[in-house]
């Protein structure tokens, strides 16, 4: 190899690993431990299947700090997790939503799309009804290739810590009789 060339190559491999050194990374947000279907399973007072129906946002203090809360109105169609009775209907609280032209973002929390079927675990926080464990508590129905409606994690679903143990690893992919099968079977336990 010539100087010239060897010169040339250095150089290049030289602005190489500088632009690796500073250029843009992957940044990943929302990274939580896995919580297990028992856990999940104990810590919710209902389990069920059910279709959001309406929505709406509003300013409400948590922490000392405003935050935007969206209220979820559920239409609950069956039993996952054989607790009380859930009603007809419930109201689900969830961080986040839009006011006006405000908007605000909870990585890692649950979003419902009104219509959509889902699969929701809850528990009361004070006076409300949150989704247990954020978005691992929550599995909307998605059709597969042959129309069967499956659980698929939640949208804003994060990195999760311990995974290969999982709720999410053990329900995304199942059926609604499945995952309820399954469901009871972590109650016994």
């Amino acid at each position: 190899m010539s100087r010239t060339t060897r010169r040339q190559w250095l150089v290049a491999a030289g602005a190489a690993l500088g632009a690796l050194a500073v250029g843009p990374r992957v940044a990943r947000a929302g990274v939580a431990r896995a919580v297990t279907l028992e856990e999940l399973v104990a810590l919710s007072r209902f389990g069920v299947v059910a279709t959001p129906v309406d929505a709406f946002s509003r300013w409400e203090t948590i922490g000392k700090r405003k935050r935007i809360v969206t209220y979820t109105r559920l239409r609950i169609e069956e039993a996952l997790l054989e607790a009380d009775d859930p009603g007809a209907e419930q109201l689900v609280r969830t961080l986040g939503g839009q006011v006006g032209e405000i908007g605000q973002i909870v990585h890692g929390e649950a979003v419902f799309t009104i219509g959509e079927r889902t699969g929701v675990f809850l528990q009361p926080l004070g006076d409300v009804l949150t989704v247990t464990a954020l978005a691992q508590g929550h599995y909307p129905l998605r059709a597969d290739s042959r129309g069967a409606l499956r659980l698929a994690p939640s949208p804003r679903l994060g990195s999760l810590v311990g995974e290969e143990s999982s709720a999410v690893r053990r329900l995304v992919g199942r059926t609604a009789s499945e995952a309820r099968d399954l469901v009871r079977g972590a109650r016994g336990r």
